[in-house]
């Protein structure tokens, strides 16, 4: 699979579609509905709603537009060889068939960093994002076929508050200190909100807040050359030493070291 273009999070007003009757060519389409749209399946214009995704294969008619005020989606063009319709049918992903996730934050945030990867070019970022692009594959699969679409169309009554802690984690990661004070914060024992978490999204609190923070850590040091004080603020560590110290446990190098490769 090669990525060719990539967005995340495009916006567009009222007036936004697109129609394609013969599809795109050489190219497939998977595109995340992040708000409400309007797509065409069957001859019939559908409202979608947001948190659902869709896979065009290259020669599929392609028609969807905004259905609100504003309209809001992830997206990338791709090409595939023969060998990744093999893993496609292994994984059961549908084509050209909307499928609602509940929550599609896992699969946003993994496009969020392939946009990344794709529009800087540094080192290594072909290889991370076809890494990216295979391991989201198989997380969509999993959430297709597993408990965790279950869990989001029948929801449990911490299922919002899980989402919303989710989304916190991978998008505002300094404002997140420790279990015990998210504990209080959700008026849930420790091992409730853990409990609640793991089911849902599959992962450990500590895990996803470790991951997210190396995430924001290794964007800041390859695109900014902010004081290590300050990423580590901006990435959610209580100083640089612990920074460093994760930094280097995760990662086999210092930030420094990482820096000057990125460089």
């Amino acid at each position: 699979m090669e990525i060719h273009s990539i967005g995340y999070h495009h916006a567009h007003d009222r007036n936004f579609v697109i129609d394609r009757p013969d599809g795109i060519g050489q190219s497939w389409l998977f595109l995340v509905f992040v708000t409400k749209a309007v797509v065409r399946q069957n001859g019939e214009d559908v409202i979608i709603r947001p948190q659902s995704v869709i896979l065009y294969s290259n020669d599929s008619p392609e028609y969807y537009r905004a259905c609100e005020e504003e309209y809001v989606d992830d997206w990338f063009h791709f090409t595939i060889e023969p060998c990744d319709l093999v893993l496609f049918k292994e994984l059961d992903i549908p084509f050209n068939q909307v499928l609602y996730l509940g929550d599609a934050t896992e699969i946003s945030s993994i496009i969020r960093a392939m946009t990344y990867e794709f529009q800087t070019a540094g080192l290594y970022s072909a290889d991370l994002v076809v890494l990216n692009l295979n391991i989201m594959f198989f997380k969509l699969s999993r959430l297709i076929h597993t408990s965790i679409r279950s869990e989001a169309d029948n929801p449990s009554p911490y299922h919002s508050e899980m989402v919303d802690l989710h989304n916190r984690i991978y998008n505002s990661i300094r404002t997140i200190t420790s279990i015990s004070e998210l504990s209080k914060e959700f008026s849930m024992s420790k091992s409730a909100i853990q409990h609640n978490y793991k089911k849902l999204f599959g992962v450990s609190i500590m895990d996803d807040i470790l991951n997210s923070r190396l995430v924001c850590c290794k964007r800041l040091l390859a695109s900014t050359m902010l004081p290590l004080k300050e990423v580590a603020e901006r990435s959610g560590y209580n100083s640089e030493f612990h920074l460093m110290r994760q930094f280097k446990s995760q990662t086999g190098m210092t930030p420094t070291q990482y820096r000057k490769k990125c460089k």
